[in-house]
């Protein structure tokens, strides 16, 4: 009976033992994924983003649901310019945390420099629809990279939103008005086009006299 009863009660305890020792392993693993993740960190301030992608990489590997280490490999192939590798990465950071607006800016960046437009005036108009303290972007290259994809786009009407914002808040950037000034020609405003052109020209921008003797004489 003796017996009997120290094997129910080790059955009983049994699987307690095995979730102390996988919760073990599990609190192992996390420490050394923060661990890579951290020296990744630091070898990506030092901007030495090929040891910082080794280190990215480990703590990815460790724990693939951690957007923090998929967003600094996207940012660490991103500053060596293989934006390929980046956008595999930032689209498994978004995944991770759909509306984070440095996500969404970093994405819109990367879509930017590989010529997809349409794609990177989405990612752009999320970042800025989610604009939060916590996650600050840079709201002046996101506006202005944004009205560059609908220019190229050839939106041209949301361009010129968005540069109007923008000269609101910055009225002596002299590419500001020149590139409104280019949207409102395409759109067929001239009036308004050679206004922007003489301005940008009296702040400097010497590519709006070339468009002021074309168009506005």
């Amino acid at each position: 009976m003796k017996l009997l009863a120290v094997i129910s009660i080790l059955m009983i305890l049994a699987p307690y033992e095995t979730l102390a020792q996988d919760d073990v392993i599990d609190n192992e693993v996390f420490n050394k994924a923060v661990g890579y993740y951290n020296m990744g960190k630091t070898q990506y301030d030092l901007q030495k983003f090929d040891a910082a992608i080794k280190f990215f990489s480990m703590a990815h590997i460790l724990n693939s649901s951690n957007s923090d280490y998929t967003f600094g490999l996207a940012n660490s192939y991103y500053d060596l310019g293989l934006y390929d590798s980046a956008l595999k990465y930032i689209e498994q950071t978004i995944d991770l945390a759909v509306d984070q607006p440095d996500y969404h800016y970093r994405a819109g960046n990367i879509h930017f420099h590989l010529k997809q437009y349409a794609k990177a005036k989405d990612n752009y108009q999320i970042a800025l629809n989610n604009l939060n303290d916590e996650y600050p972007i840079n709201i002046y290259i996101c506006t202005y990279n944004k009205a560059v994809s609908e220019y190229q786009i050839r939106n041209f009407e949301e361009a010129i939103t968005d540069l109007t914002k923008l000269i609101e808040l910055d009225s002596a950037e002299m590419k500001y008005r020149h590139l409104r000034g280019v949207c409102y020609l395409k759109s067929g405003d001239d009036t308004n086009a050679c206004e922007d052109f003489t301005v940008a020209l009296d702040l400097g921008n010497q590519s709006s006299a070339q468009y002021l003797d074309r168009y506005c004489n």
